[in-house]
This record gives C-alpha cells, structure tokens and sequence, in this order.
C-alpha cells in the first residue's frame, strides 16, 4: 500500500508505479523493514552497473521489504547527462516494493569547493532537474517512534537559495518531533569519522566542515541515533558520540585500494534495517544472489573516461 501523506503543503506519496512520486515533505507509514541502497550508477553505458541492480531487484522481490531508500548516486552521471536520469529513474521502478531517494554528487552536482572544477558542482538547475525526474530532494518518513529525515548532502555549503530552505526546514522538523521520536538521519555522504579520519580524508568524502558543525549545533542535546549515508562505496559502522553511523555500500563496484583506503567492507551489497516502537534497529548486510563484486577501473573500465 502506498504510504499515507500529511504535510501543509501539497505533497506526493512513495514512488511506486509508472505515475507514483516521491514523498515531499513528511510522509507516515506503518513501514518497518527498510532496505537501503546506494551508489547503483546506473546508465546505458554501464551495463555491469545494469546486472548488479537487476540481482538487487531480485532481491528485494524475494524479501519483501515495506520500502526501499535509496541513498544517492541513482545515475551514473546525471548532474552533467539528463539521459542518465531519466534512465535511471525507470529503473526505480522495477522494484514492486514502495521506494524513495535523494540524490549523491553524481545525480545534481557536488558540494562547491575551491580545487573543484565548476562544472562538477550542485546548481540549482541539476536539482530541480532531480526534482523533476525522480522526485523530492529532501523528506521525512515516521515509521512508529522514529522519523527518518532524508537530506539533500549535495546542498550543504553550495549557498544556493535552497540550501537555507533545507536548513529552516530541518529545524521545522526537530522543534516540531515529539518528546519521545527518536531520529534516523539519511543523506547520500557520510557525516564525520574521527578527527584523525577527517584530517586525512579527501574533501569530498564528508560534509563540508562549516555543515557538519552546523548540523551538529542543530542536534545539540539530541544527537540523531542513527546516520545512515553512501557515498565511499564500503559498508561499515562506526559509533561517535551517542550516533551510529552506518556506510550503505555500492551496488556497482567498489574503488581499488589504490583510489581509497580500507575504512570498512569493500563488499558490493545493500543494508536492511527493521524500524519499530521501543526497539533499537540492528543493521545487516546483504550481498543479494547474482550480484557480481567488481572493483572500478580493474573488473572494468572507467566508465567516466571521455565523459
């Protein structure tokens, strides 16, 4: 069934179906098992990418999950490919399963910094093209005593007009949840690691600094209980101050060791998580039947090369 929506404004339910949307701003479902996936890259021009999200699809048939979220980078290169996108977004809709997601680097463009190429950065131009093509950017779902705030990652630091709309929004949603709703946070990056981490972290793997502070002033004496993210193309979980933070790992391929270190699993599969009043939710890892474990630029060719 598809989820039921409340919001001020006008909204849209849980993609599911050739005219389904996604939830706009506050969705409340009686969902519990959630799968999460991440980083599928999907494209005519990556058929490898194609293979392992048929395997996941299957998988998620045979699981029967109340909904899917997916975490970002749906396409191989739809911030510069509106193809892409498009493409990819039809491929959500093999899931017979209620699904919604917000976008990564690779769908709208990454989190402007000064040694980027500004051809790579979000615009507002790519994320309404997201909007337009999948769906909402950022939402909330309630699922019993948890609200999973999605957010759009992309935004943090770009400045743009909708950047301050997520922020406002965001702060809408922590003063107005109920003494005793406990918070899953979800965007496409990874929040923090340790300060040894981060230091020698490459500027694109986190939130900007000035975000994460930000964010972390804003769950002040509430710290979210879980940070569910994708991005590194690893799984793994990591426990700082009074939050999990939780790695969904590529469905795709991951990077060699000589791109990116070990930090976790270099293990392509999905995350399921059962959200449920009065209990704290046990993450599991999945490596679906079929799904081939593929290192980028070894298994197969760059498939950003000429792009």
């Amino acid at each position: 069934m598809v989820p039921s929506v409340r919001s001020p404004v006008a909204c849209q339910p849980v993609g599911r179906g050739p005219r389904a949307r996604l939830a706009r701003y506050r969705a409340i479902v009686t969902a519990k098992r959630v799968i999460f996936v991440s980083d599928t890259h999907l494209s005519p021009d990556a058929p490898e990418a194609q293979e392992n999200w048929a395997a996941v699809v299957r998988y998620v048939a045979a699981a029967t999950p109340d909904l899917v979220v997916h975490l970002g980078d749906l396409s191989l290169d739809g911030a510069r490919n509106a193809a892409d996108l498009h493409h990819a977004r039809g491929q959500l809709e093999m899931l017979p399963v209620p699904w919604t997601a917000v976008p990564g680097n690779h769908d709208i463009g990454d989190n402007p910094r000064p040694d980027a190429p500004e051809e790579l950065s979000v615009t507002e131009a790519r994320r309404q093209r997201w909007r337009d093509v999948v769906g909402a950017d950022y939402w909330s779902v309630v699922i019993a005593d948890w609200t999973l705030l999605a957010v759009n990652a992309q935004l943090a630091g770009s400045g743009l007009a909708a950047e301050a709309s997520q922020w406002s929004w965001l702060e809408d949603q922590l003063r107005n949840a109920a003494p005793g709703q406990r918070i899953a946070l979800l965007a496409h990056k990874p929040l923090t690691a340790t300060e040894a981490e981060l230091a020698a972290a490459p500027p694109y793997r986190f939130w900007p600094a000035a975000s994460r502070e930000r964010l972390s002033h804003m769950f002040a004496g509430r710290p979210p209980a879980v940070f569910v993210s994708g991005h590194v193309h690893q799984s793994r979980q990591l426990r700082l101050d009074g939050t999990s933070h939780l790695w969904v790992p590529t469905t795709w391929a991951v990077l060699s060791d000589i791109a990116q270190p070990v930090l976790g699993a270099k293990r392509c599969g999905v995350l399921s998580m059962t959200f449920e009043a009065g209990q704290t939710p046990q993450p599991q890892f999945h490596e679906p039947d079929g799904i081939r474990q593929l290192t980028q630029n070894i298994d197969i060719p760059d498939p950003y090369q000429g792009r």
